[in-house]
Order: C-alpha cells, then structure tokens, then sequence
C-alpha cells in the first residue's frame, strides 16, 4: 500500500493567525505555492488560499498590512496522516472537494498532498484524474 508520506511535501512554510494580507502574499510567491497552513503554538488552526487572499482580502480593497491571517483563514481544514494510503487520501479529497489535505501528526503540521503529488506515482495516476474529476463537479450544498 503506497502512502501520503512518500508523496507529500514536507511543509517549511506556516504563517500564525496575525500574519497581515502582505506576509501571507509574500510566502506564497517566494515560495511558489498557493496554500499555507495556519498555526498557533505549533498546532494547525486553519489554512489560508491564495483565492483567500485576494477575494476576501485585496478584492475587497483593504489595506494588506490591516487584514490577518485570522480575518480570512478557513478554520475547517481537512487533515490527513503520514501512513494514510493513497487511495484514502484521493476519497477524502473527492468527498470534500478539495485539491490539498494538509498531513498532520498530534495536531502538528507535517507536509501538505495535493492532486499533483498523487498524480506522480504510477499507481496513483487514475485516482488523481478522478479525484480532479470529481472535485470540478458541482455538488449539491
């Protein structure tokens, strides 16, 4: 059974729920990436998308520096573990409709999956397709 932890990305990057518009724009472009995890005393609290950023931040002609990670984060993130397969991973990413599950251990951020890390096994190929597949559905609310 393949699981999460050989594809994830271990996660360098976190920001803290008083982290301004600003900063959270700044590590998403050093670091190339459209999500980070928000933690606080090292537990994960919530999470925040680059979509987060400009459509309940910038789009709504704040001033970055005024607007926190706290204003704008979601506070329900799905979690994964390390040991979690990756056909589990793919479900849940399809049950919640989401492209990223943030892989956690004791409430502490590990490293984040997404679609395309699944999709570089070769076993995986299928699920990422249905699972991006799936996401792109509209479901009912």
């Amino acid at each position: 059974m393949q699981t999460i932890q050989k594809h994830m990305t271990t996660f360098a990057e976190c920001c803290s729920p008083s982290d301004d518009l600003y900063t959270l724009a700044k590590k998403m472009k050093e670091n190339e990436i459209g999500f980070l995890p928000i933690v606080k005393d090292d537990h994960l609290v919530g999470c925040v998308t680059d979509r987060d950023v400009v459509i309940d931040g910038l789009a709504k002609e704040v001033q970055p520096n005024e607007v926190t990670a706290e204003n704008i984060m979601q506070e329900k993130v799905i979690t994964g573990y390390p040991d979690m397969s990756v056909d589990e991973a793919s479900r849940l990413m399809q049950d919640h409709q989401i492209q990223r599950l943030v892989v956690t251990e004791d409430q502490k951020v590990k490293g984040v999956v997404s679609i395309g890390d699944l999709a570089v096994s070769k076993n995986a190929d299928q699920a990422a397709g249905n699972t991006l597949s799936e996401i792109s559905k509209p479901h009912p609310s």
